[in-house]
């Protein structure tokens, strides 16, 4: 069965969040003290297995998909019944969540709400060696989430 919170195993998870913030692949061999080939066939086990949980993701939730990059994490999708576009993510920490646009997310208050997803997306820039200004980690989450989707997936704007 496919967990949504954590489908990769522990050592696919270390070694495909290692390759995420853009170590190379004999960095992440002499790391943990295996070979090159160990740590690409893991990291294909892991791509793989990424890309299913994120489609299914997308099937569980009638999202059509746009554009999908398991090596990222990340998939972008189109809700037909909300006539809106949805991401969904991938952390190694918090595992799979889904992200959907609306027409004005500034109207969200809800602080305990806004620093979870805040925290949510901070992590997820960190995992893939996202780099941030100070002023941008403050902005109100929505505008986070489009700076740092935009960047892995040119053309997604909220």
């Amino acid at each position: 069965m496919l967990s949504f919170i954590s489908p990769l195993s522990p050592r696919q998870r270390l070694i495909w969040s290692l390759l995420s913030r853009g170590l190379s692949v004999s960095e992440v061999a002499r790391r943990l003290r295996t070979t090159p080939q160990y740590v690409h066939q893991t990291k294909r086990a892991a791509e793989a297995k990424l890309l299913r949980a994120l489609m299914e993701a997308a099937r569980a939730s009638s999202i059509q998909i746009k554009l999908a990059r398991p090596e990222a994490g990340i998939l972008w999708g189109y809700h037909p019944g909300l006539r809106r576009d949805a991401i969904i993510t991938y952390t190694a920490r918090q595992g799979i969540k889904i992200w959907y646009w609306y027409d004005n997310p500034e109207e969200v208050t809800d602080q305990a709400f806004l620093n979870e997803t805040r925290e949510y997306l901070l992590t997820f820039a960190e995992e893939r060696g996202i780099h941030l200004t100070e002023e941008e980690k403050k902005l109100h989450p929505a505008k986070l989430a489009n700076i740092i989707f935009s960047r892995l997936l040119p053309g997604v704007k909220s």
